[in-house]
């Protein structure tokens, strides 16, 4: 059985960038070579849930995509932090959640291109 994997990395509060996209999308690639199950954010679907969350809740949606996220990387069996992953606040939550859970924790480096 295929391990479920979940990037973590820098996104931004807006929409992803294409390199963000880009940037997600090649270490998606890499990790399925790799035989992983990959959740990539950026690419999740959930954003339009988080819009309508927020408005219902009178939240904000970056707090409840941040929850919808959390929820997939409790079903996870490993995260692999973006070299970004410092810069964002989300995803220094995501890694200390993953790590509070005993997931796995994989570094990608940076990549000559970023």
């Amino acid at each position: 059985m295929s391990k479920k994997v979940y990037i973590a990395g820098k996104i931004g509060k807006g929409a992803p960038s294409e390199a963000t996209l880009r940037k997600f999308a090649k270490a998606e690639k890499l990790l399925q070579s790799k035989g992983y199950l990959v959740f990539n954010p950026t690419r999740s679907g959930l954003g339009a849930t988080a819009e309508v969350l927020a408005q219902e809740k009178g939240t904000d949606f970056y707090r409840e995509i941040m929850l919808l996220d959390l929820d997939v990387l409790a079903k996870c069996d490993v995260i692999c932090m973006l070299a970004d992953w410092t810069d964002s606040p989300g995803a220094t939550v995501e890694f200390y959640f993953a790590k509070a859970l005993g997931l796995e924790i994989i570094y990608k480096r940076r990549d000559k291109d970023e």
